[in-house]
């Protein structure tokens, strides 16, 4: 398949409302940006992290891309799948003791070679020294950094926050998930000033990112025009741990929406969101838009 079959057009953009007897007492217009239907197995926010990033890799020649996740990571899966299609070999290096479940069964058989190192090493995945022990322990290749986030991410994902505007011009707030911060760059990246971005970590203790989607916007060259936060409250225990009361608010959203969220990721911030509302903490006549950032297919090993 060529790069301009796979990355040249997404399905559209769907934005759907949100409706609450909660969202009409606080005279709140609430929607959700439908990323996760934008392509079935590139999912949501990773289609346009990937773009460039795969865009590159193909006018390069590359023969082979190296990322890094952990066993649950939505980036390697949809990694995975669009190098199989672009007849790239991808290896993925997967943070913590080997183990099967049904996202890394699927990047195997879309042809990804898994490494698995030990969290003391994975922490190391930044250092260049590190970087070159890993290229002689699986072969050479272009590393392609924990879920997608570099410049190249940076401007896939302005694409998608320039289509949101397109469909949402008097939007006042866009909120969305965080896990290394690339989305919420991209999405500052292409903010107008009238629009507040809010960014959601699901990683327990996670001011750090403040600093990392500064270092993002700054490496790819683009300021911040809009206003910006970070909510370090929606992480509910951690970073992909599913603890009993938020599996039963994550399902119950599901049931009351009647849309699929993924565990780690959306459950979280619009558990986040409705506790928010329900504090006051949106003004009156205020335009919400979330986005549905997509992994639901981590759902398999959990429901």
């Amino acid at each position: 398949m060529a790069i301009i079959d796979l990355f040249d057009a997404h399905a559209p953009l769907v934005v759907e409302p949100l409706e609450l007897p909660l969202f009409v007492e606080k005279k709140l217009k609430v929607l959700i940006v439908r990323a996760d239907l934008v392509h079935p197995l590139i999912s949501g926010n990773k289609w346009f992290k990937l773009k460039y990033n795969l865009l590159a890799a193909c006018k390069q020649n590359v023969s082979r891309v190296i990322s890094f996740g952990g066993p649950y990571s939505n980036h390697i899966h949809a990694l995975a799948w669009s190098a199989q299609q672009l007849g790239i070999d991808s290896v993925g290096v997967i943070r913590g003791e080997e183990v099967s479940n049904p996202m890394l069964a699927d990047a195997q058989k879309w042809g990804m070679q898994l490494h698995f190192v030990d969290r003391a090493n994975y922490r190391e995945r930044h250092d260049p020294i590190w970087q070159a022990q890993l290229k002689q322990d699986v072969g050479s290749g272009v590393i392609i950094p924990e879920g997608g986030s570099n410049a190249l991410a940076v401007r896939g994902v302005a694409e998608l926050m320039r289509g949101i505007l397109a469909q949402l011009p008097d939007l006042d707030y866009l909120l969305c998930a965080c896990g290394t911060g690339g989305t919420l760059a991209g999405l500052i990246s292409a903010a107008p000033e009238s629009v507040k971005l809010e960014g959601f970590p699901v990683l327990k203790g996670a001011g750090f990112l403040q600093d990392d989607v500064l270092k993002l916007l700054k490496v790819a060259g683009v300021d911040a025009h809009c206003p910006w936060s970070l909510d370090l409250d929606a992480h509910y225990g951690g970073y992909g741990k599913i603890r009993k009361d938020h599996k039963e608010h994550w399902l119950a959203m599901e049931e009351q929406f009647q849309i699929l969220f993924d565990p780690v990721y959306t459950s979280k911030l619009l558990r986040r969101f409705l506790e928010k509302v329900e504090q006051g903490m949106y003004p009156a006549g205020a335009t919400v838009a979330l986005l549905h950032s997509g992994g639901v297919q981590g759902r398999r090993s959990i429901v």
